[in-house]
């Protein structure tokens, strides 16, 4: 009687361990549609679009969303966050504040800007008087003008009375000579009157009022750039609406350039559904179509709604999460689902199934 060798035998086993391990596996691959999904159970194929046995609809999944979608805020000023004055889940009025920022140094800049604010508006008030002084300046050099003219005539009357004793030898020809100095002197003192009196004439008192008015409106400019500042010191609620998440806390720096937001913010509004549909499957979906939204957990609620919408482009899906046995390189197509009022509302990003149903 022949005797199998232990080598041989350990041989049978290993084949036989080996064969187990990939029976299973084996079942796996075979259970992948053409599609790559797996056929895990009735439940998990809804993920794939198929028409319903009863209307003929279409079964997609999607996500409860806001018409423009969570709010994310970030301080237009940089700084350290000061002080956290609400909370996750708190409902705030419009401008009511969420986030405030240390705000000194934004302070000594609105302070100087407005003493600067002052300062111009002291100069306009100042330069506002011009018209009347240069009225008064004008007339002023009249007068100087018309004195030199009665000097200068009576110096002319003296040199002709002087001329008139040298040629009687009644005088000296030397004071003649000073009496025709001094005529040439008044004669230029006089011609240095008039152009200071044409000087003023033409000098434009209105260029230096706008010069001046321009520079309050650029101190005016400075001011309310730095009282923005400070006002985004404090980041508001944009409308009446729920703070989802804080995700910043006393102490914290938050620069110009950051990417991540300060709060994320839901606006009240009514809420949607983002469905998405394969493409295979988007000429069987079109506008006013009835649709059910069913809690992917609870299988048990409903809420009803219609097609509002439909994306005309087709990308990959919208969510960026990891779903279990979700596929993300399948070309769907966004389609708006609006629900009907009086309905309790859905949680914002809560994964539904819809039934997009016949017309």
């Amino acid at each position: 009687m022949k005797h199998t060798s232990p080598s041989r035998r350990g041989w049978w086993l290993l084949l036989l361990v080996l064969l187990a391990a990939c029976t299973p596996a084996a079942g796996l691959l075979f259970s992948y549609s053409s599609r790559g999904a797996p056929s895990v159970s009735s439940e998990h194929n809804l993920e794939k679009p198929a028409p319903s046995s009863e209307d003929k609809g279409i079964v997609c999944f999607g996500q409860v969303d806001l018409i423009h979608g969570v709010t994310a805020l970030v301080p237009l000023q940089p700084g350290r966050v000061a002080e956290i004055l609400v909370e996750e889940g708190q409902t705030v009025a419009q401008g009511e504040a969420l986030v405030r920022l240390e705000d000194g140094p934004a302070r000594s800049r609105l302070a100087e800007a407005q003493a600067a604010l002052e300062e111009a508006q002291l100069r306009l008030k100042q330069v506002g008087k011009l018209p009347e002084q240069q009225r008064s300046r004008i007339a002023q050099q009249y007068d100087a003008v018309n004195a030199m003219r009665d000097r200068l005539s009576a110096a002319k009357r003296q040199y002709a009375r002087q001329e008139k004793l040298v040629a009687d030898k009644l005088a000296d020809e030397k004071d003649l000579a000073i009496s025709k100095d001094h005529v040439h002197e008044l004669e230029a003192m006089l011609s240095g009157e008039e152009k200071r009196l044409d000087d003023l004439k033409r000098q434009d008192i209105e260029d230096d009022i706008r010069r001046v008015e321009k520079e309050v409106e650029v101190m005016k400019a400075r001011y309310d750039q730095a009282k923005f500042a400070l006002d985004e010191c404090l980041l508001k609620a944009p409308r009446r609406g729920t703070v989802l998440r804080l995700l910043v806390g006393p102490g914290d720096v938050l620069g110009s350039q950051s990417k991540q937001p300060a709060v994320q913010f839901a606006a009240e509004g009514p809420q949607i559904v983002r469905a998405d549909v394969e493409q295979e499957f988007i000429g069987r979906v079109t506008v006013g179509q009835p649709a059910t939204v069913e809690d992917e957990t609870n299988m048990g609620l409903l809420w009803k709604g219609k097609v509002e919408r439909i994306a005309n482009w087709i990308t990959q899906r919208r969510s960026v999460l990891h779903e279990p046995l979700e596929f993300t390189d399948i070309r769907t197509v966004e389609v708006l689902i609006t629900l009907e009022s009086g309905q309790p509302p859905l949680r914002i990003g809560q994964r539904v199934r819809v039934r997009i149903q016949k017309g």
